[in-house]
């Protein structure tokens, strides 16, 4: 029966995994934000508390977007420009093909090309309309996200006591400790990664501009978001860089590969021990470990959980099983 029982969870867990992800990343969020509300809450009310820190989360995100926005727009009036100048390169191709017809003699079949085309367009189709749907679901999904949040910040203490309840009484005080360690150290890693974050885009986008490579902020702001990605994304983040280097000059792109080998090095051997390292605790191989199994699993969205993931899966068997092994050992 027991047996029957935990199947039955395994695949209602398995399959309500989004909904309990979006529920982790609320409490990853709420955690990081509780020192910062309860600290603002003995000075006012808990929910100015709140709203203040709400309308400057709000603010930070519209700052970091405008650059996204003016470059875009940039880009486009760009292409629109130079459009006339495209167009006229590929009646010149069309051009040379409609001579080289008339000269061979050959007249070329047409129907598997037709049938390539309306593939291609039916995949286009498809795929602007699932590319649609997924920001549509992306948009909903951070709305929600924010919306639990709130709840979180505002009724904390009961929020805690109803989870609590939950456990039987003789247990709710270690229930309490562990759930305070792992809001503890979840917080802290993303307070630290949003230091990281910062250090590592404001150094990439000050050596960039120092070489000379175009749009250093953009590349820079590119590589600090990218940093909320573990162990794989800074290693993205240079691809654009080394791109946009090598349409200039191919020993410039060396020159980019190496500046961001050294912030790679510099941000492994002192920025992540001083800020992370008192928060999470965890060697490389568990963080990696935590990282495929979250992209197998729990998709984008996991991997980028899968540091707190990790963290809050140590705490829980640190807690409830090594302590007690070593107890027995010390006994």
């Amino acid at each position: 029966m027991a047996l029957i029982a935990f199947v039955i969870l395994t695949i209602f867990l398995y399959h309500t995994k989004d909904v309990i992800l979006l529920l982790f990343a609320s409490f990853v969020i709420t955690s990081a934000l509780y020192p910062i509300v309860d600290w603002m809450s003995k000075k006012m009310r808990r929910g100015l508390a709140v709203a203040i820190v709400y309308l400057t989360g709000l603010l930070i995100l519209f700052v970091l977007s405008v650059p996204f926005f003016a470059i875009l727009i940039k880009q486009i009036r760009e292409f629109i420009q130079d459009f006339p100048r495209y167009w006229s390169t590929v009646q010149v191709l069309i051009n040379r093909g409609e001579i080289l017809i008339e000269s061979t003699g050959y007249i070329p079949d047409y129907s598997q090309a037709l049938i390539n085309l309306t593939s291609f367009s039916k995949d286009l189709v498809n795929q602007s309309i699932s590319l649609t749907v997924n920001i549509v679901a992306g948009i909903v999904m951070a709305f929600t996200l924010a919306i639990i949040v709130l709840f979180l910040l505002l009724d904390k203490e009961e929020i805690k006591n109803g989870v609590l309840k939950f456990f039987p009484v003789d247990c709710r005080e270690k229930t309490e400790f562990i759930i305070t360690t792992i809001s503890k150290k979840v917080g802290g890693y993303v307070r630290g990664e949003l230091l990281l974050m910062l250090a590592v885009g404001t150094l990439t986008s000050i050596c960039l501009a120092i070489a000379g490579i175009k749009f250093a902020f953009l590349l820079g702001l590119i590589a600090g978001l990218l940093e909320i990605v573990p162990i794989v994304g800074p290693i993205l983040s240079a691809v654009p860089a080394v791109i946009v280097a090598l349409a200039d000059n191919p020993w410039l792109a060396l020159y980019v590969i190496a500046i961001y080998f050294v912030i790679q090095r510099f941000e492994n051997v002192l920025l992540t021990p001083l800020i992370l390292g008192k928060f999470l605790e965890l060697h490389p191989i568990i963080i990696i470990t935590a990282i495929l199994m979250s992209a197998s699993t729990l998709g984008i969205f996991g991997v980028i959980l899968s540091p707190a993931i990790a963290a809050s899966i140590y705490v829980l068997v640190h807690e409830l099983y090594l302590k007690k092994i070593n107890e027995q050992k010390t006994d």
